[in-house]
Order: C-alpha cells, then sequence, then structure tokens
C-alpha cells in the first residue's frame, strides 16, 4: 500500500510542475491508451477531444490524460492505475525533472548509454526485469537538454501459433529512434524485420504482414519481410505539418469504412489545424498500383497514383460529435496543382478537370445520449444513381455502418457491437490507378466491398496489468466472380476489379451480397495480456472460427521485449 501510495504522489507532484518540454512524436494508432481515452470520454470525461483521426501527437494526449486525473475519483481502482501507467510515460511533456537514469548520485547527466558503461550490460538486464508498470520505462539511449530529446530502443516479439494440430513460429526484432528537436519539430524512424516459419495447411501471413516485399529463400519453410515507417512533424501556430510513411485511422469505429490503420502504409503530406469546436485535416498521398510494366532499359514502371483526403470534424455540444471527409483517388499523370490546395472542394474540382478520377465522401456521428453510452455510424459513398437508390443497382456503390459503444462508470470494461455493410463495387473503379487501394489491398474497409460483418468486443481491466478480452465475429463474404452462359465475370468482391469487366445482365440485380455463393465465417476470439514488467509482456488467446461448416481453432501465445 505504501509503494501504491508514493506512486501516486510522485504522479500528482509531476503534475504542479510547469511543462519542460513540448512533445510532437506521434503516438501510435494501435496504442492502449486510445481505448482508455474513448471508454472515459464515452462516461462524460473529456467530451472535447476529438480522437477519430489517429495518430495523434504526444501533446494532444497528455492534455486527455490531465483531463482525467482531475477525475481519477470517478475511475475504479485498476483503471486509476492505469492512469498512473499511461501518465508516467509523459514526463518530459509534465516535468522538468530528468528521466531516471539521467541522475547519477548527485549528478544529472544530459545522455546515458546504458550497456556502454561499466558493468552496464548486466545493470540494464537487471533492470528490465526488475522496472515495475507505473515507472517511467528505460531506453536504450537517452539524450535530454532544454529542449532537445532522444530516445533509442530496440525490441523483440516472440510468438508461437497453432492452427489445429499445425505449429509454426513468428518472430520480428525491431529498432526505433524517436527525436524532439527543439520546440517545434519531431522526428521518427523505425524499422524491422520478421521470420516467419511457413507449415504446409498453415500458410496464412501473419498479423503483422501488411503488403511488404516477401524476400525469398532458399529455404522451403522460411519467410522473411521487413519494414521502416517515419516521420517528421512540424508545428506552430498554423497546426502541424507532417512528412510521414507511418500507419493511420480515419473514422469512429472499430473497422473503419474510410482509411483503416489495417492498410498498407504509404509516404503523405498532411496539415492539421485545430480551432475551438473543430478540426481539419488535409492530406495528399503517393500510392502504388498492384501491376507494372516492364523493359530492359528502364525496369519496372508503375504507373503514378496518389490519394488526396480532406477531413473536417466538429463537435456541437457535448451531446454530439460530426464529421465529414473526402476523398480523391487520381493518376496517370504528375500530381496535380489544383489537388494541392488544403481547402478546395473536391469534387467540383475533379468535375473542372476532366470527370476521370475516382470521388468518395463519408460522413460520420457519434452521439452519447446518457453518460457511459455511445451511438456511431458512418455512410460511406464512392457512387449512386439518385433514381435507383433504393433498388439492387450496380452503380449504388456504398457502405454503412452502425455502432454502440458502452462504458459502465462503475466498472472498468466496455462493450462494442458493430454491424458494417459494403455494396458491391464500392472502392473500385474503371482504371487500376482510380481504384482506392494500395499495393493491391482497399484503403478502406479491411474484409472489402461485397461483405457483411457484425462484431461484438468486451475488454475488462481486472488490474492495471491484466486485460481479459472477449470477441465474436460473424463475416458474411460474396463471391468475387460469377459465371453466366460459361463464362466468369467479376462481381466487385474486390476494389482491385474494373467494374467495366462486369456481367451487364446484373446491373439490377446486384443486391448487398452478390454471387451464388455466400462465404459464412463465425468466430469466437479470447485473449489474456498481461504486463508483466514495464518492458515485458505477455499476449496469449485462442479462437474457434467456423467457415461454411468447417471448424477451425487458433492459438498462440506471444513475449514482448521493448527496450
Amino acid at each position: 500500500m505504501k509503494k501504491r501510495n508514493l506512486k501516486r504522489s510522485f504522479v500528482i507532484l509531476l503534475l504542479c510542475f510547469s511543462a519542460a518540454a513540448a512533445m510532437q512524436l506521434y503516438v501510435p494508432p494501435d496504442d492502449p491508451v486510445y481505448g482508455f481515452l474513448d471508454r472515459l470520454e464515452t462516461r462524460g470525461i473529456n467530451r472535447d477531444l476529438l480522437n477519430d483521426i489517429r495518430p495523434m501527437l504526444r501533446d494532444d494526449i497528455v492534455k486527455a490524460l490531465l483531463k482525467a486525473k482531475e477525475a481519477e475519483t470517478q475511475l475504479p481502482y485498476a483503471e486509476r492505475e492505469l492512469l498512473d501507467y499511461y501518465l508516467s510515460e509523459y514526463r518530459r511533456e509534465l516535468s522538468e525533472l530528468p528521466h531516471p537514469l539521467l541522475i547519477q548520485g548527485a549528478d544529472t547527466l544530459d545522455s546515458y548509454f546504458g550497456i556502454l558503461r561499466k558493468g552496464g550490460i548486466g545493470r540494464e538486464v537487471k533492470g528490465l526485469f526488475s522496472d515495475r508498470p507505473g515507472q517511467e520505462r528505460r531506453h536504450m539511449y537517452i539524450y535530454e537538454d532544454n529542449g532537445n530529446t532522444v530516445w533509442l530502443d530496440i525490441g523483440t516479439v516472440l510468438r508461437g501459433e497453432g492452427k489445429n494440430e499445425k505449429l509454426r513460429a513468428v518472430n520480428y526484432y525491431t529498432g526505433e529512434i524517436a527525436v524532439q528537436a527543439g520546440e517545434n519539430m519531431a522526428l521518427y524512424v523505425d524499422g524491422a524485420l520478421f521470420y516467419q516459419l511457413k507449415r504446409d495447411g498453415f500458410n496464412e501471413p501473419a498479423k503483422e504482414f501488411a503488403g511488404y516485399w516477401y524476400n525469398d529463400y532458399e529455404y522451403e519453410h522460411l519467410i522473411t519481410y521487413d519494414r521502416s515507417r517515419a516521420y517528421a512533424n512540424l508545428t506552430g501556430k498554423f497546426g502541424t505539418l507532417s512528412l510521414s510513411h507511418y500507419p493511420m485511422n480515419w473514422g469512429n469505429g472499430k473497422h473503419s469504412l474510410i482509411i483503416s490503420q489495417d492498410a498498407i502504409e504509404f509516404g503523405a503530406l498532411q496539415w492539421t489545424k485545430e480551432f475551438k469546436y473543430f478540426k481539419y485535416t488535409f492530406l495528399h498521398g503517393s500510392l502504388m498500383t498492384s501491376d507494372f510494366s516492364w523493359s530492359e532499359e528502364e525496369g519496372r514502371h508503375y504507373t503514378p497514383k496518389y490519394l488526396v483526403a480532406h477531413r473536417a470534424e466538429g463537435r456541437f455540444g457535448s451531446l454530439l460529435h460530426m464529421s465529414i471527409s473526402e476523398m480523391l483517388v487520381y493518376g496517370n499523370r504528375i500530381p496535380e496543382p489544383t489537388y494541392l490546395v488544403p481547402v478546395i472542394l473536391l469534387w467540383p474540382s475533379e468535375h473542372a478537370l476532366g470527370d476521370r478520377d475516382n470521388k468518395l465522401i463519408a460522413i460520420d456521428a457519434e452521439l452519447f445520449p446518457i453518460n457511459g453510452l455511445k451511438l456511431y455510424g458512418t455512410f460511406f459513398l464512392d457512387e449512386f444513381s439518385p433514381t435507383h437508390f433504393f433498388e439492387d443497382w450496380w452503380a449504388n456503390k456504398y457502405a454503412v455502418q452502425a455502432g454502440m459503444y458502452w462504458a459502465p462508470r462503475k466498472a472498468p470494461m466496455d462493450l462494442r457491437v458493430e454491424w458494417t455493410a459494403v455494396h458491391p463495387w464500392t472502392y473500385a473503379h474503371r482504371y487500376p490507378f482510380a481504384s482506392y487501394t494500395h499495393h493491391g489491398k482497399g484503403l478502406g474497409f479491411v474484409y472489402g466491398p461485397n461483405t457483411r460483418l457484425l462484431t461484438a468486443d468486451i475488454n475488462w481491466d481486472l488490474t492495471g496489468r491484466h486485460r481479459l478480452s472477449l470477441q465474436y465475429k460473424r463475416l458474411l463474404e460474396g463471391a468475387d466472380e460469377i459465371e453466366l452462359g460459361g463464362i466468369w465475370y467479376p462481381s466487385g468482391g474486390d476494389p482491385e476489379q474494373n467494374y467495366e469487366e462486369r456481367a451487364r445482365e446484373l446491373d439490377d440485380a446486384t443486391g448487398w451480397l452478390t454471387g451464388e455463393f455466400i462465404r459464412r465465417t463465425n468466430s469466437l476470439a479470447f485473449s489474456w495480456y498481461y504486463r508483466w514488467r514495464n518492458q515485458i509482456s505477455f499476449l496469449t488467446g485462442c479462437e474457434l472460427r467456423n467457415v461454411d461448416g468447417n471448424n477451425q481453432a487458433y492459438y498462440s501465445l506471444q513475449i514482448r521485449l521493448h527496450y
């Protein structure tokens, strides 16, 4: 009990200091702090947060955590532990105190590289196994002065996976450097190398694989791939200007229809400016087609392809958040100057430029009828015919999503139920350089068009270190192709398909799910996350999956070390 009180007193002491340094580094879009803040927002704590574009800056996250600290007495004990843990990672923004590793006796250093010091390797290993959650995590290398910060980290994930009686290993190793250069610039780069053992009957890519380049080996059962992500952020009164190759998520659902964090990363220039009641974001990114031409003289040639997107998010009192997004994919030419204007309307601009690009628009909203309950939804429109809107017309290319999120005030848990339906041919285009895809994979809904998905998720934090999760999923997938008169035609189940090659006899009979064969998947998954030490965590889980009457069992055990 004394240690807990000391820890809590230390965090409160941090809050009494003025901020020592601004930090424009991103918080990764899959960081669990977003779910924690979403839970508090639903309960009525900090409804001012506009968090439907991720990643967000550390500065914005710490402001939200400070508001949560003001309402700490309303939180269950496990969530108070979580709040202290999250706040411990934002010492740089909250305090003038140096990192604990920089304090050596009576001296305070400006840099620390533990493994190069005398006896450093043993001391660092001991620290990894003795640091407790709630302490600021250590870094392999630290440099901090008045306005500059450099953190160097390495890590590894070791995971064993099983499918029925088949077993395989998936391992990867990471390194990352985060730099805050003065008050206004942040730089980040990471790299990862993945190893995956391939087994007959268990050839699915690991969940981390996102369109990276497979490296071929003479070893039949070994797959390797690598990736690097990076960004440079510049902030000021003008907002935040970012040049990045980094995952992102646009939308308020778990499975976004707009830009999904499951999509393959792409290079982009982004500008964001938040005002009192709304936030505006402009993005221009470079995409790749899945096919290329090749010649002896020039080698591979990919047709140029680009994405431009705008999003305006607003809050209307404490009960309603609304957003509108417009996206456009174009290519086969150099970047269009018109589309580089951050505030121009894309639909009329596309008409003025010859009506040759792929226009899309999305409207989403969140409603908080009572504290503890959030209702949300998204309407995503690719194309439609006003005279055929309520008919099974092939060009009614749109998607709908509706969800309910419940976070009771007295329990450290949340429940989410979400339903999604995506009409065939949504995201697709006649030209590959205009489809809503990157490297052949959709940018939006992870399961693509011609699908319906129902999910229900429960997360329960037993303590600040233990989380149990239970998920049910029912997925219906229409066919990617259909046969008519002995000829096979694409049926709009893949965003890479050319809709000019469709079976025109079915133009008036293209419902929400097309194809003679509808694939049905039902699954129930359970997972347990345990943060054993500040830098070492375990994740284990199992899933029972039924695909068209065939039962499959999946299971895994993962160890993660981040140093």
